[in-house]
């Protein structure tokens, strides 16, 4: 009965330390947070960014702080989009995308504003795990 005690209690082990490292693996994370403000006017930011392996959902934020304009953002890799939204923003808001299924590698993220206008946001890229 002591053997199979113990051979239990290091099965035990073995899963509770097995989901654990796939929890902190998998666990939500800020991949991308970065400021636009735009100008009156066609403009363009960029910013690359990585989603990290086991983290195959993504989820934009974007935080428009002040501004009326017509904006535009995606996530790239190489010339394939991923995702992408536009709105034309007047005043503050928040935009948050639902989970985006993705593979984990290197990726552009574009924010765009065209025509009259100006806009001061604040983009937040969010990657996570399917266990979460």
């Amino acid at each position: 009965m002591n053997r199979n005690l113990k051979i239990v209690a290091a099965i035990t082990v073995i899963v509770i330390a097995t989901v654990t490292v796939y929890g902190a693996l998998t666990y939500p994370r800020t991949v991308l947070t970065f400021p636009v403000s735009f100008t009156i006017g066609a403009d363009v930011e960029r910013e690359q960014f990585d989603i990290p392996f086991l983290n195959d959902w993504v989820q934009v934020e974007v935080t428009i702080n002040s501004g009326s304009a017509l904006w535009t953002a995606k996530i790239l890799n190489q010339e394939e989009t991923f995702w992408s939204h536009s709105a034309t923003q007047g005043g503050q808001t928040t935009y948050n995308s639902g989970w985006i299924k993705i593979a984990s590698g290197n990726y552009n993220f574009t924010c765009a504003t065209m025509g009259v206008g100006s806009l001061s946001a604040e983009i937040t890229v969010t990657s996570k795990g399917a266990f979460w």
